[in-house]
């Protein structure tokens, strides 16, 4: 491939002419040649038109892994329409916000995840257009428009698309799990998104007889631009998985013959504590990208798994800051920065500290438009984050004197459970719905698997009573799955500052104290 920025259907189109045959997508024993998967994606882009999306238009996408994501981010591209990724697991006040926040007048959305929209469609002003995956027979809702996605599919036109979309338009919005107010969307170019795909091909050695597995959620740019943009540039074969499977996870890599895969949080955690089998070796090594690499995970990957480890650091902003064989980097290293991008450690001032002292991480880029475009609807945030010229993380870190960055801690009061980052407030202003409650706090406590666990710190109502297994199942009902409580405790009050901030440090000191329930233990 061209080491020029393209969109993704020039890519394609480029591949399905040098490549035709040659299998793009593995997905439940199928395979979806270039060529079929660049003719699909051209008619379903017609399709889209003749309904109307049109240039700068949001889709919003709520999809398990399955092909019908990928042509349909796939179809955005070729048109100019802004893909918009919803978690899968957005329910109620969460799934309005993101798509009235990214003001999508279209989505498409599996059947089975319609109850969620129908709980909340009355609140979303700008919706017009709902295509339903498997949604023969689905009636309009609440006036909208609905259409099935096979018949639209199958209605559109083959011929070649002149849409003249720039590499710097917005190819998607992604919404993080904001970090200490609510969810942003990240607007990321068609060239930045192209960059983080080329860092991840070159930087990995991605070549055109690879298989690139993922279990990763499509809705995650992980999956999307450092896995499937890196497979369609290297002219390779992305392995689709509907989810991560602990029990199946070596037999599906063996079965669809992978070379590379990428891991997020305990993935690789969970995988190291299972017994030993005869699935997991390959004579084949195997390439992984993730973090973090603790002990037992790197010794897993040399005498278990036969998988070599690339480690690196970034964020939605940015993409993927470093890139270093875990090999090569002294302990507990994310790194050095790649050609493309600066990084220092600064202070609360935004001055740059001295090797071995810890201060925030800022980076920014060397290359035009190859991080993020900006939030969505929110100027005043994208200023704050890129103040000094600098995009300021948030993490803290150091680096030593050989030029390697290490994490200290998360700067922002934020947690990070099964590789999603989750918003305290946010959380805590969705618990305050729960009857009887008349504060919360949520902080986050050590995980066994890794990361953290979400705990509750709840002060009740004058007169209320609580129970917590009605809390837990509320939780369940109202909140995304990953956000949901494992542990809740009622305080008498939450300690304080003198300008009534609410001192988590001192709710982390006990975190497992006599008063806190489980909710497994409920189970």
């Amino acid at each position: 491939m061209t080491e020029k920025p393209e969109t993704i259907g020039v890519m394609l189109d480029a591949q399905a002419r040098r490549i035709p045959d040659h299998a793009f997508l593995r997905f439940d024993g199928t395979d979806t040649s270039y060529a079929e998967i660049a003719e699909r994606t051209t008619r379903l882009a017609s399709a889209f038109s003749r309904i109307g999306m049109r240039r700068g238009d949001r889709l919003a996408i709520m999809s398990t892994n399955r092909p019908e994501f990928i042509e349909a981010w796939f179809a955005t591209t070729r048109i100019g329409v802004v893909e918009t990724p919803l978690n899968v697991d957005f329910r109620g006040r969460f799934l309005a916000y993101a798509i009235t926040n990214s003001q999508a007048a279209h989505l498409l959305i599996e059947r089975s995840l319609l109850e969620h929209l129908l709980a909340v469609v009355a609140d979303l002003p700008t919706l017009v257009t709902i295509v339903v995956i498997d949604g023969q027979g689905v009636a309009p809702v609440d006036g909208r428009q609905v259409f099935d996605y096979a018949e639209l599919l199958a209605s559109g036109d083959d011929a070649p698309i002149d849409a003249d979309v720039s590499v710097h338009d917005v190819a998607v919005i992604g919404y993080t799990s904001g970090t200490t107010g609510a969810s942003k969307g990240v607007m990321i170019s068609h060239q930045a998104a192209w960059y983080a795909a080329a860092d991840a091909r070159i930087n990995r050695g991605l070549g055109g007889d690879d298989v690139f597995a993922t279990s990763l959620p499509l809705f995650h740019l992980n999956a999307q631009h450092l896995t499937t943009m890196a497979v369609v540039q290297a002219g390779a074969t992305l392995a689709l998985e509907r989810k991560f499977s602990a029990s199946g996870f070596w037999a599906t890599l063996d079965r669809v013959g992978a070379t590379h895969i990428n891991f997020i949080g305990a993935m690789l955690g969970i995988l190291a504590r299972r017994e030993p089998s005869p699935d997991e070796w390959s004579d084949a090594p195997r390439i992984a990208f993730g973090g973090p690499l603790t002990p037992d995970v790197l010794a897993a990957g040399a005498e278990r798994w036969n998988l070599r480890f690339i480690t690196g650091y970034g964020a939605t902003e940015s993409g993927i800051i470093t890139y270093d064989w875990a090999d090569d980097l002294p302990p507990g290293s994310f790194g050095r920065p790649v050609a493309g991008f600066a990084m220092q450690i600064v202070d609360d001032e935004g001055e740059p500290v001295p090797d071995g002292v810890a201060g925030e991480i800022v980076t920014r880029p060397m290359r035009a438009d190859s991080m993020t475009s900006g939030y969505w609807g929110m100027p005043e945030k994208t200023v704050e984050a890129w103040r000094d010229l600098w995009f300021h993380s948030g993490d803290i870190g150091r680096r030593d004197e050989n030029g390697f960055f290490y994490f200290v801690d998360r700067k922002k009061d934020a947690l990070r459970r099964r590789g999603e980052n989750i918003s305290s407030s946010e959380l805590e202003q969705a618990i305050r719905d729960f009857p009887g409650l008349a504060d919360v706090a949520v902080i986050g406590v050590p995980s066994p698997l890794g990361e953290d666990d979400v705990k509750a710190c709840v002060v009740l109502a004058p007169e209320a009573t609580f129970d917590p297994g009605e809390f837990f199942v509320w939780s369940a009902r109202s909140l995304p799955r990953f956000m949901v409580p494992r542990y809740v405790e009622v305080f008498d009050e939450l300690p304080r500052t003198p300008t009534q901030r609410v001192e988590k440090y001192k709710l982390r000191e006990s975190p497992f104290g006599p008063g806190v329930t489980d909710r497994e233990a409920l189970a």
